[in-house]
């Protein structure tokens, strides 16, 4: 499969196998045996198969060693930077800022105007759900976890 188009390279970078291949192959070349230890892959068709599908991103070298193409590494580098400043990453920070801001707006409320008890309740459920929230993208999600 060539891969030239922006379809064609999505399609390629799709899978996650593929994205490991071409992080392996960014560190050095390697060759079809090395490749497959290092992926822990057990079939030669599978890893031929994934290979085949990311087309034009590699090529064999001199010595018969897989290596990235200009495009590889350019495709590496888009989906660098879609894990980084991805829309998990995103969601947490604005959950984050809407947090604060009904916090404050509820902590005013309480401490300034002498709102009501349900005002309490209120700043108890919005911090449960936000310390489940914070737990559930750092540490399950890692979203900021560096890669």
């Amino acid at each position: 499969m060539s891969v030239g188009s922006r379809e064609e390279v999505f399609e390629a970078i799709s899978h996650p196998l593929r994205i490991k291949i071409l992080q392996l192959l960014a560190d050095r070349p390697m060759s079809f045996s090395e490749l497959k230890k290092a992926l822990g892959v057990r079939s030669s068709g599978k890893l031929d198969f994934h290979l085949k599908k990311l087309g034009n991103l590699v090529t064999l070298n001199s010595e018969g060693k897989y290596t990235l193409t200009g495009e590889g590494y350019a495709a590496l580098q888009a989906i660098t930077t879609v894990r980084r400043f991805g829309w998990q990453r995103r969601a947490y920070i604005i959950g984050t800022v809407a947090y604060a801001i009904a916090l404050s707006y509820t902590l005013f409320k309480i401490f300034c105007e002498g709102a009501e008890p349900i005002y309490v309740i209120v700043v108890a459920l919005m911090t449960s759900w936000y310390v489940f929230y914070s737990y559930w993208c750092i540490i399950k999600r890692k979203v900021f976890k560096a890669y």
